[in-house]
């Protein structure tokens, strides 16, 4: 069980996360000026950047886990004791008869 956060701590988290983010975006787009400009190929991202990547996520998972509601439980046995029976299973196949057979006096 997560350790229980103020809200305010969690939505810091959230912005921490999205700040990060953009961070590594700008770093990405760096690196692959650099790359351009040295006529190298891009293979794949750099360590810290893929780092920044993951640290944005387990703090975004963190700060929106630490913002959820208490959960509230639903109440049915109202809903459930005005219904019948036969209106809680209802049928898998209904067949309904809306074709005219030819030649059949109407």
């Amino acid at each position: 069980m997560l350790l229980a956060f103020p809200p305010l701590w969690c939505k810091a988290g959230i912005v921490a996360a999205i700040i990060i983010l953009v961070h590594a975006t700008i770093c990405a787009i760096q690196h692959r000026e650099y790359l351009k400009a040295v006529e190298q190929p891009f293979t794949y991202a750099p360590m810290e950047i893929t780092a920044q990547c993951v640290a944005a996520l387990v703090l975004a998972t963190w700060g929106v886990l630490g913002l959820q509601a208490k959960f509230v439980p639903i109440r049915t046995t109202t809903h459930l004791a005005k219904q019948t029976v036969d209106s809680l299973d209802p049928p898998d196949f209904v067949h309904l008869n809306t074709r005219k057979l030819r030649g059949a006096a109407a």
